[in-house]
């Protein structure tokens, strides 16, 4: 006998328990997230934790305004500490660069929510010790950016999604998943066959497959990218640094390590093996930023996939032919930051049949209808 579920969540990262959780908290109580390896293997246990409103579209700002109002929130809802910490970033900017996109970027910051501001060298060498003083001309800066860690976010989750009732399947892939006569969906795992109302596609890179399925066709694609942990320094650097002149971002975590990464051409694939190409380049761009780095020893370094779409944004909410089959995915890099909103917003249609008008630019249709969500500059220097 095939089992009823009101919602079937596909994928256990960071989309998927944060709607599974909203929809538990909101009173949706037969929910199921299923999980072809364990829970957070992906990217959300690969990443950096940064949590940033500093982007250059409006639609994507004013969410993230969103997202960190949420986040600010989540420790106390969850009772378990994420440890979020705002100590800001700081986008850092030297004369050869463009000033005056800066400056846009501020303007349309300031318009839409996000009080960023402009410091002068000296405030950011106050802010981070050992930059490259040479030709650095400023940086814009926001305050209420942060950082947070990955791994707390997800056990919270786990045990807030428990707590509620819902249930989460390890090692059980969905094969396919496809329409019933009577408009609900059938999910197949490897283990048994579902029903379900809804279905959410939270899986990433894999998304399209799923999507596949149904005959939904997602612009995602994977692509590989990397970081590197080096050995613990006494902690004296609190914002994450971000120069699109050398290509790094870079953070000093609360046990005093810096965890960084470089934009490099990466292939589209699902390889998460560290390469040496990257960690030469790295080496090279992170010694003329932070020229102390150079006698510094790097501990880890680790790759993972973003799921990236043409516009470098992710696409949110129903299918256009299937308003039962809902897509969180394509985050482009920027699934952590968004999170807490993707998982309300979602929860809400749901519970409602409404779409909140902060997710609407996200969705599916826009890449027909040629609205993409391109940035001014930041979404092809590859900044995380």
């Amino acid at each position: 006998m095939t089992e009823h579920l009101d919602v079937a969540v596909i994928g256990a990262g960071i989309y998927g328990l944060m709607t599974a959780y909203r929809l538990l908290s909101g009173g949706v109580s037969n929910v199921a997230v299923f999980e072809m390896n364990v829970i957070g293997s992906g990217q959300s246990s690969r990443n950096a934790g940064g949590i940033r409103a500093q982007f250059a579209n409006p639609h994507t700002i004013r969410f993230m305004v969103e997202a960190e109002s949420e986040w600010r929130k989540l420790s106390r809802e969850l009772g378990y500490n994420i440890l979020f910490t705002q100590d800001g970033y700081l986008f850092s900017c030297f004369a050869d660069e463009d000033i005056e996109l800066y400056r846009l970027h501020r303007k349309l910051q300031n318009e839409n929510g996000v009080r960023s501001v402009w410091l002068e060298p000296d405030a950011v060498g106050e802010l981070v010790p050992g930059i490259n003083r040479e030709n650095l001309v400023g940086g814009n800066f926001h305050h209420l950016d942060g950082i947070l860690h990955h791994d707390a976010v997800i056990s919270g989750l786990i045990f807030a999604i428990k707590r509620g009732g819902g249930r989460i399947f390890e090692h059980t892939p969905v094969k396919r998943v496809e329409t019933a006569k009577d408009g609900t969906a059938l999910v197949h795992t490897s283990a048994s066959t579902y029903s379900a109302d809804y279905v959410v596609n939270a899986t990433a890179a894999y998304a399209p497959a799923i999507a596949a399925g149904v005959g939904v066709s997602l612009p995602i694609k994977p692509v590989r990218r990397e970081l590197v942990v080096t050995e613990p320094l006494q902690h004296f650097m609190k914002p994450m640094l971000v120069s699109l002149k050398y290509g790094i971002t870079i953070h000093q975590s609360l046990r005093g390590e810096f965890i960084g990464h470089t934009s490099m051409g990466e292939p589209q694939n699902f390889d998460n093996t560290a390469s040496l190409g990257f960690m030469v380049k790295y080496a090279r761009d992170i010694i003329r930023l932070l020229p102390f780095m150079r006698n510094v020893r790097i501990v880890r370094q680790w790759a993972g996939t973003y799921d990236m779409t043409p516009d470098n944004s992710p696409v949110l909410g129903p299918s256009p032919s299937l308003p039962r089959f809902i897509n969180a995915a394509g985050s482009s890099g920027h699934g952590f930051m968004m999170a807490p909103a993707v998982g309300k917003f979602i929860a809400e249609y749901i519970t409602t049949g409404r779409i909140n008008e902060l997710m609407k630019p996200f969705a599916l249709e826009r890449f027909e209808k040629g609205e993409l969500l391109t940035e001014l500059v930041l979404s092809n220097r590859g900044v995380l």
